[in-house]
């Protein structure tokens, strides 16, 4: 094994992950078409099958096949290549796109998500084909559009029949071992009052008021959350984002609109958890003639689980523990990400595995350490490795 780890060059992952930062792929407005194409030449020249998918046209997703002897058993790493928007570009220090090296840090746009990633995973697969390494089972590479909003680049990919019998989704998490993450649900609730003149308030219902009663009942609602605790992941939580009403100060406010994040956890369903704040907006008399009440799902993505036992996170902690001198143990990724995808959906046994932290991603100058990609990829080779030859 260690033969093949030496394959793992420092200097090609640098410039890869720089090569891959290079190219723009902000989300929204989305557009992955080129980084996609430099992606599926690497894989090509590294002899791998590749396909290309479009869940809607101009949003490719790319996926490279590694055969072995049989196609049993199957091991899929699952990546995204598009990134949030820069924002304010004034704001960074170095510029997002450039990829600039400085002191052990690569920065930029996607740096820590997830192009630091993607680079580890294809550094993996090359140390493996110039290895010449005979491999018994089938790897599968999913570099998918859309994640940072809908994640259906990945779900297009499930539903074409794409299977395996472990995935490793290299979202940042430091090269920890996560088997499971939280859900959201994105709501607006909107309240419909009655416009009356200031000086005579009482001739209207003020939606306001009636929304900072809302408001408050969803606090209390937060500290019982508090007490439905998760072993990896904390409790589920609750968040009033924005607010919006009103036209005019000497006006009785008729409208009142706000947005909610609920974070779930393994085990709520999305549908329990909307209808348990409609209840909590109905009992504030939101049903009476004079109030009109309005709850719409703007986003949803399930939480998502992997049983500790499953062979792929005993085989990961393994290989966490070679490379980097230290065992991982099991936690949990706050964020939600595709692996629901794969687990809720295909029955995947995934973990959540790459390097970067969470705390850099999508925030102003982003940034990947150097070694923990290189790590990443030596972890993943070693993972490759112990499952498939």
């Amino acid at each position: 094994m260690f033969s093949v780890l030496e394959k793992i060059a420092a200097d090609e992952i640098i410039e890869l992950t720089r090569q891959l930062i290079r190219i723009p792929s902000e989300n929204p407005p989305g557009g992955e078409g080129e980084i996609a194409e430099f992606i599926a030449e690497k894989l090509k020249d590294l002899g791998l099958t590749v396909r290309v998918y479009e869940f809607k046209p101009g949003r490719p997703s790319v996926v490279g096949l590694l055969s072995g002897v049989k196609e049993k058993p199957t091991l899929m790493f699952n990546g995204h290549m598009d990134t949030v928007p820069v924002g304010d570009k004034d704001l960074w220090s170095v510029e997002p796109f450039e990829g600039v090296l400085r002191d052990g840090r690569i920065y930029g746009r996607g740096a820590a998500d997830m192009k630091g990633a993607l680079a580890a995973m294809i550094a993996s697969v090359k140390a493996i084909v110039e290895s010449e390494v005979n491999l018994r089972g089938r790897l599968i590479l999913t570099f998918v559009a859309d994640e940072e909003v809908t994640g259906y680049g990945t779900r297009d990919l499930i539903r074409r029949g794409y299977r395996a019998d472990f995935a490793i989704v290299g979202e940042p998490n430091e090269l920890n071992v996560q088997t499971a993450h939280k859900g959201l649900l994105w709501l607006k609730v909107v309240i419909r009052g009655k416009a009356a003149h200031a000086s005579i308030p009482h001739q209207g219902v003020n939606a306001i008021y009636r929304m900072a009663d809302f408001c408050l009942a969803l606090e209390k609602m937060n500290s019982l959350l508090a007490e439905k605790k998760h072993t990896l992941l904390g409790p589920p939580t609750i968040n009033v984002g924005t607010i919006k009403g009103g036209i005019k100060t000497n006006i009785v406010p008729d409208y009142c609109e706000i947005t909610i994040d609920r974070r779930l956890i393994p085990g709520e369903k999305p549908v329990d958890v909307k209808r348990e704040i409609e209840e909590t907006l109905e009992s504030l008399g939101g049903k009476t003639s004079k109030l009109q009440t309005q709850v719409e799902v703007i986003n949803v993505a399930e939480p998502s689980e992997t049983a500790q036992d499953e062979l792929i996170v005993q085989v990961a902690r393994e290989a966490v523990r070679e490379v980097i001198g230290r065992d991982p143990g099991v936690t949990g990724f706050t964020a939600t990400c595709d692996m629901r995808f794969l687990v809720n959906e295909a029955g995947i046994p995934t973990i959540i595995l790459g390097p970067g932290s969470l705390r850099q991603a999508h925030v102003i100058d982003e940034y990947v350490e150097v070694e923990q990609v290189i790590n990443a990829a030596k972890i993943y080779t070693s993972i490759i490795l112990k499952t498939l030859s």
